[in-house]
């Protein structure tokens, strides 16, 4: 069973992990049309051939499509096709939300969808520009935790210690709290 407090939010990076997991745990937003297996709750796009191809892609006919609101005017008429709702986390990025990524509208969403745990899956944070509204939204949503989810890797990541609600977790640690919400 789903719950409502959690968010998976799937980034354009691969990550080694089964989705079906994911797809229980909580509301899915992908970023994107990364994986096309599979049906997910909400798709992020902001690129005109991205929503082409979720839109002719029959992984997505069950998942609601948020476009910018620039490309919501093109595509009104496709049914799964729906406008972002008003981020207002977008003015703390000091962007307008055409020039953001998928990735970055997506865990916009989430906190405006109101989640208190924001997982986050094949995230890419080694963009230098990509990391700096990351740390924006943590700025401005000190109520949401966050979760950096990556393969085990010995290495700690110590960009975000001084965000209190951002934490780096493995995939072992995130099956340890998928068993926990399931109990």
């Amino acid at each position: 069973m789903k719950s409502s407090k959690n968010c998976v939010v799937i980034g354009p990076l691969f990550a080694q992990y089964d989705p079906d997991k994911l797809l229980s745990f909580g509301d899915t937003i992908m970023a994107g049309s990364v994986l096309q297996s599979h049906t997910f709750d909400y798709g992020v796009v902001a690129k005109e051939s991205k929503l082409q191809e979720m839109i002719n892609s029959s992984a997505f006919r069950q998942t609601t499509l948020l476009c910018t609101p620039s490309l919501y005017k093109k595509y009104l008429f496709f049914e799964q096709v729906d406008c972002l709702p008003s981020l207002p986390t977008v003015a703390n990025t000091g962007k307008k939300i055409d020039d953001l990524s998928e990735q970055a509208i997506s865990v916009m969403l989430s906190v405006w969808l109101e989640k208190q745990n924001v997982y986050l899956f094949g995230y890419d944070i080694f963009d230098l520009e990509e990391r700096s509204v990351l740390m924006a939204i943590l700025t401005v949503s000190p109520h949401t935790k966050f979760f950096f989810v990556r393969k085990p890797n010995p290495q700690k990541i110590n960009v975000f210690d001084s965000y209190e609600n951002m934490n780096v977790i493995d995939y072992v640690t995130f099956d340890g709290i998928l068993k926990n919400e399931s109990k």
